[in-house]
């Protein structure tokens, strides 16, 4: 039983996966297991994953779609295969300094005797130019500090590494609805209420220069997993406290995604309990169908939850270890 399962999905990334390969080698923590799902890459990317069984020396698992079915399948299917008592996602795109693991543990074992009433330990990802991807540049903590999860927002706004205790994990599911679908859609829930270790060391390097970036693509897609992402992660609670543009903001775009998505007007106000609860926000409609309207004739919208739709009856999986 490994202790910390590291789970990486890639689709397209060749390139940028020997380095995050190297980084995991040169840990000084190595009780770990690396779960690899590709997700149907028309790259060289089999071949790269296949190469890494000959310079590693941790388990490799790997498991293969023949088709693209989207970072929350993958998700999915690596959790489910992980055997660690920690989790830690890493994406193909990034590094891990040497340390990350063993700081990451040792930061975790502290509060072994306590474990079940805190998520695990977040830390501070950099971009290639030293730039904190995590933290308000304004308000990096200065050192280590416990938090309840819902507090972080002062600090924290945008990505960080989390070392996640499994057992929050095991049994649960990111919603399979389109190729993308945010994190959170599943965090929000798990660590509702629960603490974080919140520390601002600094554990992975983010390389932000893929083309095929999620952060930074040009086209609208994904439509479908951002209406259902909204609908899971902003609550009626958090909804009321917010300003009033927030929430026209969140409304607006609620609406245009879940046109772009397909999803029925009144399948969206059922899946949104804000909306649900409070009939109100369904006069924005016409004005997020205006902004929807401009995104279809400046070319924005690409519909990825069709494709995602369509690939997801054809696709075989298979598991190797390598």
């Amino acid at each position: 039983m490994p202790k910390i399962s590291i789970l990486t999905p890639t689709y397209n990334r060749a390139e940028f996966l020997p380095k995050l390969a190297e980084s995991l080698q040169k840990q000084s923590f190595q009780d770990i297991e690396w779960i690899i799902g590709n997700d149907g890459s028309n790259d060289n990317s089999d071949e790269v994953i296949r190469s890494f069984a000959e310079i590693v020396q941790f388990p490799i698992i790997y498991i293969n779609s023949s088709h693209r079915v989207g970072k929350s399948k993958i998700d999915n299917l690596l959790i489910d295969e992980s055997k660690g008592e920690y989790i830690l996602w890493c994406d193909s795109d990034d590094s891990l300094v040497e340390d990350a693991l063993e700081y990451l543990i040792c930061e975790a074992e502290k509060i072994s005797n306590s474990q079940l009433d805190y998520v695990g330990v977040m830390a501070q990802n950099v971009d290639n130019f030293g730039v904190s991807q995590t933290f308000n540049k304004e308000l990096i903590p200065q050192q280590t500090t416990h938090l309840l999860h819902n507090e972080i927002g002062k600090y924290v706004i945008g990505d960080a590494t989390y070392l996640i205790l499994a057992a929050h994990l095991k049994g649960k599911k990111f919603l399979e609805v389109d190729f993308l679908i945010i994190e959170a859609s599943l965090l929000f829930e798990i660590f509702n209420l629960k603490k974080v270790v919140l520390s601002p060391k600094v554990v992975k390097i983010m390389d932000r220069t893929a083309e095929n970036s999620v952060s930074f693509g040009k086209k609208l897609s994904y439509c479908k997993g951002s209406a259902y992402a909204i609908s899971k992660t902003l609550d009626i609670k958090r909804f009321k406290s917010s300003t009033i543009n927030f929430k026209f903001r969140s409304a607006i775009n609620y609406f245009r995604y879940t046109f772009h998505g397909d999803i029925a007007l009144n399948d969206a106000i059922i899946l949104w309990p804000v909306i649900n609860s409070n009939r109100f926000w369904v006069l924005i409609y016409p004005i997020a169908i205006l902004f929807a309207m401009k995104d279809k004739l400046l070319g924005k919208v690409e519909k990825t939850h069709l494709e995602f739709e369509k690939n997801i009856g054809i696709t075989r999986i298979t598991k190797q270890s390598l």
